[in-house]
């Protein structure tokens, strides 16, 4: 709904920041459906525990299934700062 609310204001106005907020908007839904997605092959498909055995034990999974959707987040919130600062 956001991004729909968000690409009528733009459509409305050609804003910069307005563009600004529909690609923050776009950078957290990916992130948010990325980690989902991710999460189901977690649990669909663990990673073996001798390949990242402390890792495993500790916290249950591949740090790589982490680091994208928080490189998505990073994304979106350095977007939503450049266009603040703007």
């Amino acid at each position: 709904m956001l991004l729909v609310s968000y690409i009528e204001i733009y459509r409305k106005i050609k804003s910069n920041f307005t563009l600004g907020l529909i690609i923050f908007t776009l950078a957290l839904l990916l992130q948010s459906l990325s980690r989902a997605v991710l999460l189901l092959l977690i649990i669909a498909n663990p990673p073996p525990v001798q390949v990242y055995p402390l890792i495993v034990n500790l916290l249950g999974y591949n740090p790589i299934y982490v680091v994208i959707p928080d490189a998505l987040e990073f994304i979106a919130l350095s977007i939503l700062l450049y266009f603040t600062r703007e």
